[in-house]
């Protein structure tokens, strides 16, 4: 069979995604929810299961010293590096069943697709399901792919000894479920020819204008800062109301800011999706409240620019409340703004173009983080994009049809295989 006329099976990619997720990290019926944190008994369960699909393709498979999973497809060529096709299979605490697990699901069913219809090719082809992407239970999003990029501020003996709530070391973890392999996590040792990833928007762009595919080109810059708000504490019942040093209300105040500041500037987006507070006692005034702030934005200086005049925001709080609270700020995470390679890019819009018209295709900036953020650090990279219904995502009612999801799958196949006939020829 010729390439140019292999067709994924969309039945059976739709099946699987479905079967898996529901084995695996299923809220109960009826909610098509999931709770699959990395490294858990669920994580390890659908980990295994890709192994050994992909050891029935005659897949050689390493695991790295972060858990990433690279399964070999071998190509013709000795002398070459994988293509790799990347994402994740862990999620939110309360997410769907598309954002990252898509694009494992949708890589091995083009491993699928090659080996049932005798297909070669020149370059080996890698199906990679990154560890930690989602930083849900050990906090640092992109965490493994992060590391391998060796780009990340936080390497591999920082991230062994991340912790979650339960004060589980991640090293541990890895231990836990055999999943901490002896392949070194650094792309210089165990490196890719490039990254392709496949993922629902995340957003409501392409359903908005009616598109079918995003044809992705960059990703937007981010930087999460914890911030440390402290007061005095005192009885709720006894201390007087001007006589009060309540770290609770600052931060009350503080957070109202990051919305409003980031609605005014219009430089980006601000989110607080964690806070805690040290007593949590209701006859306790607050004397100690943690928070993060998650800032993103079109370009690094953006970013720096709205977190500048958040921080403004905040002494002008701090001033006006005049009653002894203060707070600190310490950056504990952040992903560059990353630019996308227009040998990666030019195979996905040629991958489209085989399948749709011109008019159901955009560029487009990536909101979210991912780790082919990382990846195109160091090797060329492209993401491709399908419509997410209503924008939902890291929420139990993500949703993308089983039309846009074998689309997404069919594409993945055309720009591996577009990217593969380049190299072969020694165009890329």
């Amino acid at each position: 069979m010729s390439v140019t006329a292999l067709r994924i099976n969309g039945e059976r990619l739709n099946r699987m995604l479905q079967e898996t997720c529901t084995s695996w990290g299923a809220f109960e019926a009826p909610s098509t929810g999931m709770c699959r944190l990395t490294l858990s008994a669920e994580d390890k369960h659908v980990r295994d299961w890709l192994v050994k699909e992909c050891k029935s393709l005659d897949c050689v498979v390493k695991v790295d010293q972060m858990g990433n999973i690279f399964a070999i497809r071998p190509g013709t060529a000795e002398d070459k590096k994988p293509i790799g096709m990347g994402s994740h299979l862990d999620t939110q605490p309360a997410g769907g069943r598309y954002d990252g697990i898509l694009g494992v699901q949708a890589a091995l069913e083009v491993l699928r697709t090659l080996h049932e219809n005798n297909v070669q090719t020149y370059c080996p082809l890698a199906v990679i399901d990154w560890t930690n992407e989602e930083g849900a239970r050990f906090p640092g999003a992109m965490m493994a792919s992060g590391v391998w990029s060796t780009e990340s501020s936080t390497g591999l003996e920082a991230c062994w000894g991340t912790q979650d709530k339960q004060g589980t070391l991640m090293k541990q973890a890895l231990e836990d479920i055999g999943y901490l392999g002896s392949t070194p996590c650094d792309y210089r040792e165990n490196g890719l020819q490039c990254h392709f990833e496949l993922h629902i928007e995340q957003g409501p762009i392409l359903e908005r204008v009616g598109k079918s595919v995003g044809v992705v080109t960059s990703v937007q810059g981010m930087k999460w800062f914890a911030i440390r708000v402290t007061g005095v504490e005192g009885h709720s019942g006894t201390t007087p109301m001007p006589d009060r040093s309540d770290a609770l209300v600052t931060t009350s105040r503080l957070i109202t800011a990051v919305r409003d500041v980031a609605l005014r500037t219009e430089l980006g987006v601000a989110t607080v999706g964690v806070i805690s507070s040290d007593t949590s006692s209701q006859a306790t005034i607050p004397a100690g409240v943690d928070f993060i702030i998650d800032i993103r934005c079109s370009t690094d200086d953006m970013v720096d620019q709205l977190a500048k005049v958040i921080f403004e925001a905040f002494e002008d709080i701090i001033k006006a409340e005049n009653n002894g609270t203060v707070y600190e700020v310490k950056r504990t995470w952040g992903l560059p703004e990353s630019k996308f390679h227009t040998s990666c890019i030019e195979s996905v819009r040629t991958a489209a173009l085989k399948e749709v018209s011109e008019s159901q295709i955009m560029d487009m900036k990536s909101r979210a983080g991912h780790d082919s953020a990382w990846t195109s650090r160091v090797c060329p990279t492209s993401m491709i994009f399908v419509p997410t219904k209503d924008g939902i995502s890291h929420n139990p009612n993500e949703y993308t049809s089983p039309e846009h999801c074998a689309l997404g799958a069919q594409l993945l196949l055309n720009a591996v295989l577009h990217y593969d006939e380049k190299v072969s020829k020694g165009e890329y």
